[in-house]
């Protein structure tokens, strides 16, 4: 065992001291590729999609540590409320009620960054948090491929994992999936180095993170010992095997009995998993896991496949070991994404395959040194071509985004003083989170959303029946011009997402009527793109 660590080349270790080295081209790559995520959060602020919904319930907990368990939150009312009559709300979604944390969430996140708010007060500080720890992620890919298979390998294994375009895209942001990633991937270089308290640990916090963590842990360490025969056998690999299974049990059993158990959270999301729910679902993932139309996702995906398979075939004798490790967690990683895919509301984004890009980058980078010259630069100028294209998409898209939602941040820090009440705002998780105020709108039902703002009559009812204090609207009348020209841009570009999600809001959100009925009967505050209407 102790042989099949020691695989790399003492000349692929760096020679020269860390000043030397950091003159180097590559030194100055792997900075950019480990800081970019970081910086691009500074320069942008840039939060959108279930990042902020994610810093409201961590900053939540703070206020209902229950919310952990069972108890609701009080902010949420983003289905919106009971209309009247009932079937003005088709969907029946609309319950005036909030929703718990995610079935599937473990304590963990929502405690470090509760921990973090305590301590500092920052929303900076929270926004760094993924960032930094995709960075570290990016970094611990290319000492692992230092380590165990060369340094040409290694830098291009980071350079591929850098800019994979569902790793890029949500690297900036506050979603916890990079930072599944660096748990995980810590815990199971512990194990494949034999460092059992370091595992366990690691472990312990990864299982304690996500649901899907525990079974990719699990699933990694028990395959690669089951795989591994002999090896596996001896004493020494017997106790550090149950060493790096049990100490994470006792800190993930006390969670489950009293989160699943005492408090009956629900196990499953929607009932379980659907075929017909994954023919829907899996196609819209894989598009958006390269940001590209699925005939290109499936090439890309089979041009990847190539030196992945040809690094297995002829590679995995040289260290079976570490080949049997990446090979089990990759494919889990993979089955995680397909579960998702099956299951309605548990996730229609490709993010939940993050914690397993790490073995893709290295085994991806290793095989490309097994093709001949001319193939492997045709194969990797492709795909790194196809990258960059996508990921300049993708930062048009989120600077277009930053701009949009930066704009209303003055609404939101002016409500934060302002008496509690419910906001009305189609920017709901924002106002959550930065307005620390509770929010409406109707998340679920646009036929709801139509009744209600496009029906004069129907709106009054609404707005007497229910607590609804602020009502916060584009000032022009109209979405802003920030999202129109998000619809423009994205029209333009060929492998641009889809656009559903912003054509929806492209109209009008309240008919002139509802509109003049509000100028004319509340008080209002124009702030920057916006204006507020105070109810009462």
């Amino acid at each position: 065992m102790a042989s099949q660590q020691k695989t790399i080349n003492p000349q692929n270790l760096p020679t020269h001291s860390l000043l030397i080295w950091w003159r180097r081209w590559e030194g100055w790559l792997l900075a950019f590729l480990v800081l970019n995520y970081a910086v691009f959060q500074l320069l942008t602020g840039v939060q959108y999609g279930d990042a902020p919904r994610n810093l409201h319930w961590e900053l939540y907990l703070l206020e209902q540590p229950r919310f952990l368990l069972d108890a609701e939150d009080s902010y949420d009312r983003i289905n919106g409320f009971p209309p009247s009559p009932p079937s003005l709300a088709p969907s029946g979604s609309a319950t005036g009620r909030g929703g718990p944390l995610h079935p599937w969430w473990g304590p963990l996140y929502p405690a470090l960054f509760a921990a973090l708010w305590w301590l500092t007060g920052s929303y900076t500080t929270l926004h760094l948090v993924v960032p930094l720890a995709a960075g570290a992620v990016v970094l611990l890919t290319y000492a692992f491929g230092l380590r165990y298979f060369s340094r040409s390998t290694a830098l291009l294994a980071a350079v591929l994992l850098a800019l994979f375009p569902t790793y890029r895209e949500h690297a900036p942001l506050a979603f916890v999936e990079p930072l599944s990633a660096l748990l995980l991937f810590g815990a199971l270089w512990a194990f494949l180095a034999r460092r059992s308290a370091l595992t366990g640990l690691l472990g312990a916090l990864a299982v304690l993170g996500k649901i899907d963590l525990i079974f990719l842990y699990y699933g990694s360490l028990g395959l690669t010992a089951l795989l591994g025969g002999r090896e596996s056998l001896t004493p020494a690999a017997r106790r550090h095997l149950a060493l790096s299974l049990g100490l994470p049990l006792l800190a993930l059993l006390p969670w489950l009995y009293l989160a699943y158990i005492v408090s009956g959270r629900a196990t499953t999301v929607s009932g379980g998993p659907r075929l017909d729910a994954f023919l829907l679902v899996a196609p819209i993932m894989l598009e958006q896991l390269f940001t590209i139309r699925w005939p290109g996702a499936l090439l890309t995906l089979a041009a990847l496949g190539v030196p992945l398979g040809l690094a297995l075939r002829r590679r995995a004798h040289a260290a079976p070991q570490v080949y049997r490790l990446l090979a089990v967690w990759l494919a889990l990683g993979w089955v995680v994404l397909l579960v998702y895919s099956a299951t309605p509301g548990a996730s229609n984004n490709p993010r939940v395959v993050i914690p397993a890009l790490p073995p893709l980058a290295l085994l991806v980078a290793d095989g490309l040194t097994l093709l001949q010259h001319r193939w492997r630069l045709y194969l990797l100028c492709s795909v790194l071509t196809l990258f960059l294209l996508m990921n300049g998409a993708g930062v048009l898209y989120q600077l277009v985004l930053a701009q949009h939602y930066n704009a209303s941040k003055p609404v939101w820090e002016t409500l934060h003083h302002k008496p509690r009440g419910v906001i009305m705002t189609e920017h709901y998780w924002h106002a959550a989170l930065y307005a620390r105020q509770p929010v409406t709108w109707f998340e679920k039902d646009p036929v709801l959303q139509r009744n209600m703002l496009h029906n004069l009559e129907h709106f009054k009812r609404y707005i007497s029946d229910h607590p609804i204090r602020y009502i916060v609207l584009p000032r022009n009348h109209q979405t802003s011009k920030e999202k129109a020209e998000i619809v423009r841009i994205y029209e333009a570009i060929p492998i641009g997402r889809m656009i559903h999600e912003i054509r929806r809001d492209a109209s009008h959100l309240t008919s002139p009527e509802v509109r003049l009925y509000l100028e004319t009967r509340f008080s209002s505050q124009e702030i920057g793109d916006f204006i507020v209407f105070t109810l009462y």
